[in-house]
C-alpha cells in the first residue's frame, strides 16, 4: 500500500507539469492512462460512478489530470479508443470526457443494447449527435453498406462530430447542421459553456448552474421531411437526445415511425421537457399514441425492461413498436 500511495503521489505530480511544460507529452502520457471502453452492461450507472463512488484508483488519477486541465483553462485534446474500433478526440475539463476519460463509461447500458440492437446494413438517425459518440459506434456497427445520419445543430459542437469522423475515415455518415423539430422555421440554441456542451437547448437550462454563454440562430426541419429529402431507404434505430425537445421530434417523425417502426432510445428528463412546455407524461402518451411500447433500463441488470405504468423511468428510454396484434 505504501509503494502504491507514493506512486500515486508521483503521478499526481508528473501529470499536471507535463501539460504546462511539454504539453505535447502531456498528451501522450493521458492518452496512455486512458481506460479501455465496454460494452458490458452496467447496473446503477450514474455519472463519473468510478470516480465519486468506487474511487477507482486510475480513475483518480485521470480525474487530477482533468481538474487540472479544467481549473487552468487549458486547452488539452487527447485522442481516446472509443467503441467499435473507433477512436475519439476528447477535450479534458468537460462533462463528457469526465466520463469517457475520467470515469471510464458513459451510459454504459444504452451502448449495451445498442450493441444488442444494431446490424450491418442498418440505418441509424442520430439526433442531437453532440461530438459523436453515439455516431461513431454506430457507423461502425452498421458498415460502409448502413447509414447513418447525425443531426447537430450547434456549430461549435459539431466542429468535433467532423473532426472524430474524419479522424475514423467513416464515410457511411451524413452530418446535418438543423435542428429537429414538429415543424420546418427557425429557432435561437442556447450554447452553454464547453464545460458543458452536452446542455446546447433550444428552451430553458435544466441544470442548475448553467447558463447560455451565447446563440446561435439555427434551422428547424422535420424528421419526415428530411427522410423524404434524402430519400432514405429505411430506418432502423433512432436516439434522440435533445434537451427536453424529444416530442416536438417525434411529432415531426409520425410518418417516419408508421412507415419503418424504428427501435427509439430517448432521453426522458422531465424538467428539460417542461423548460420546452411539454413534460414525461406527454412524451409517454405520444408514443403510446405512435403504437410504441415503454421500455426501462432495469438499475439491478442494466438491461431493458417493460415500463409498469406509475413506476419511474429510467434517464433514457426504449420503445418499441407493438407487434400488429398488440397495437
Amino acid at each position: 500500500m505504501k509503494k502504491r500511495r507514493e506512486l500515486a503521489i508521483k503521478l499526481d505530480a508528473l501529470g499536471p507539469r507535463l501539460l504546462v511544460e511539454r504539453p505535447w507529452l502531456g498528451r501522450l502520457y493521458a492518452r496512455l492512462m486512458a481506460p479501455r471502453p465496454s460494452l458490458r452492461v452496467f447496473p446503477g450507472w450514474t455519472f463519473g460512478r468510478e470516480f465519486f463512488v468506487e474511487h477507482r484508483w486510475m480513475a483518480t488519477r485521470r480525474g487530477i489530470l482533468w481538474r487540472y486541465a479544467l481549473r487552468n483553462e487549458l486547452d488539452i485534446w487527447v485522442v481516446l479508443p472509443w467503441h467499435g474500433g473507433t477512436r475519439l478526440e476528447a477535450r479534458l475539463g468537460n462533462d463528457e470526457s469526465f466520463c469517457v476519460y475520467v470515469a471510464g463509461s458513459f451510459e454504459p447500458n444504452e451502448f449495451a443494447f445498442l450493441d444488442r440492437t444494431l446490424r450491418r446494413r442498418m440505418t441509424f438517425i442520430d439526433v442531437g449527435a453532440n461530438d459523436g459518440l453515439f455516431t461513431l459506434f454506430a457507423a461502425a456497427r452498421v458498415g460502409r453498406r448502413g447509414c447513418v445520419l447525425a443531426f447537430e445543430p450547434s456549430s461549435r459542437e459539431r466542429a468535433v462530430l467532423e473532426r472524430n469522423l474524419a479522424l475514423n475515415r467513416l464515410r457511411n455518415v451524413d452530418v446535418l447542421p438543423v435542428a429537429l423539430a414538429n415543424e420546418p422555421g427557425e429557432a435561437t440554441l442556447q450554447i452553454a459553456p464547453a464545460l458543458h456542451g452536452g446542455h446546447n437547448t433550444l428552451g430553458g437550462f435544466a441544470h442548475k448552474g448553467v447558463a447560455a454563454i451565447a446563440t446561435e440562430a439555427v434551422q428547424l426541419e422535420t424528421l419526415d421531411a428530411v427522410t423524404a429529402r434524402l430519400g432514405i431507404a429505411r430506418v432502423d434505430v433512432i436516439k434522440i437526445d435533445v434537451e427536453g425537445a424529444e416530442l416536438k421530434v417525434l411529432a415531426g417523425a409520425r410518418e417516419t415511425l408508421r412507415k419503418w417502426q424504428p427501435v427509439l432510445l430517448i432521453e426522458a428528463n422531465d424538467e428539460a421537457l417542461r423548460k420546452q412546455g411539454a413534460s414525461t407524461a406527454d412524451l409517454l402518451a405520444l408514443l403510446r399514441s405512435l403504437d410504441y411500447a415503454v421500455f426501462v433500463f432495469s438499475e439491478t441488470t442494466g438491461l431493458e425492461e417493460p415500463w409498469a405504468e406509475g413506476a419511474p423511468l429510467s434517464a433514457n428510454i426504449v420503445a418499441k413498436a407493438f407487434p400488429p396484434s398488440e397495437a
